[in-house]
């Protein structure tokens, strides 16, 4: 409400505040002393703020058009019937809306905050109409021709298309919006995708190309963040370098894997050749990310 004094954000719609529609220009206080006495009639519930954020990139959906669909997605997450106030603002290069509301009933009854951000997922899919499933199997079936050593290459790849695979009590979980979306045997996933023999021809290839760009393009590391609403943190997601986004183009990408802000290893997708191969089956984590002497690597590309 501070920023709609402000002016740099709008209070688009306020609903089942009671008697708090009768008054001609409600304030703060009126609306914060309403979800106060609505959340206190159920006193066993420690937390009861309802506060949710929409946002999509840029300016991609006009406010009016993410306003409508807000109001839809709180029906389905149980908020018809609730006090609810969704505000926009514009303070950030992303349209986005706040949600808040509370999640005690005027019945007393609670409404259950357990699996939130699946059940919002799952809303706001149903409300856009994403089938994920035929999403999912798009997505997979190329994924699935490529060349693993193990499982966990298979996971590295999975990441960098948006998915996260992992093996939990003999089984391999292809998970996204925290759906399930396969689950498999490892026994019978590791015979479907792994075949540990690699052409040494192909990693010298991929070796060669990584050394021969090591000559003119800058291997220094940079993090790459996700901002976090309002750029109030940020979440480390991946590292990136010159070399990197000249060999991307190539069709030949670095996975960096690391430890907080520490780079721990990497991994190569050949994505022309279909085949992830292990980063130590090419070269030293030093040797990649470490300033290299040119005359050193000129020496290795002629030795070919």
């Amino acid at each position: 409400m501070e920023k709609v004094s402000s002016g740099c954000a709008e209070l688009l719609c306020y609903k089942n505040f009671g008697v708090v529609h009768g008054l001609i220009k409600p304030t703060c206080a009126d609306f914060e002393h309403y979800l106060g006495a609505v959340s206190s009639l159920n006193s066993l519930s420690r937390f009861d703020q309802f506060h949710a954020v929409l946002s999509v990139r840029g300016r991609s959906m006009s406010v009016d058009m993410l306003g409508n669909l807000a109001e839809r997605w709180m029906d389905e997450m149980g908020y018809a019937n609730q006090p609810y106030l969704i505000f926009s603002h514009s303070d950030t290069s992303n349209t986005h809306l706040h949600l808040v509301s509370t999640d005690v009933r005027l019945d007393r009854s609670k409404i259950s905050d357990s699996f939130d951000r699946p059940r919002a997922l799952a809303a706001i899919h149903r409300i856009l109409g994403v089938d994920l499933q035929s999403e999912f199997k798009r997505d997979i079936s190329p994924l699935l021709t490529y060349h693993f050593s193990n499982l966990h290459q298979l996971s590295t790849l999975l990441r960098q298309k948006g998915y996260r695979g992992f093996c939990k009590r003999g089984f391999f979980y292809i998970v996204k919006y925290g759906q399930v979306l396969l689950k498999i045997s490892e026994a019978k996933i590791e015979h479907m995708v792994v075949k540990p023999r690699i052409e040494t021809k192909h990693l010298d290839e991929i070796r060669w190309m990584i050394n021969s760009n090591l000559l003119t393009k800058d291997n220094t590391c940079i993090p790459v963040y996700q901002s976090l609403p309002h750029d109030s943190s940020r979440k480390l997601r991946a590292f990136r370098s010159e070399l990197s986004d000249h060999l991307l183009a190539k069709k030949i990408e670095i996975c960096y894997h690391f430890n907080k802000n520490q780079i721990t290893g990497f991994t190569i997708i050949d994505h022309l050749n279909r085949r992830v191969v292990a980063g130590r089956d090419i070269m030293g984590l030093d040797r990649l990310i470490s300033p290299l002497r040119t005359e050193s690597i000129t020496r290795q590309i002629r030795s070919r």
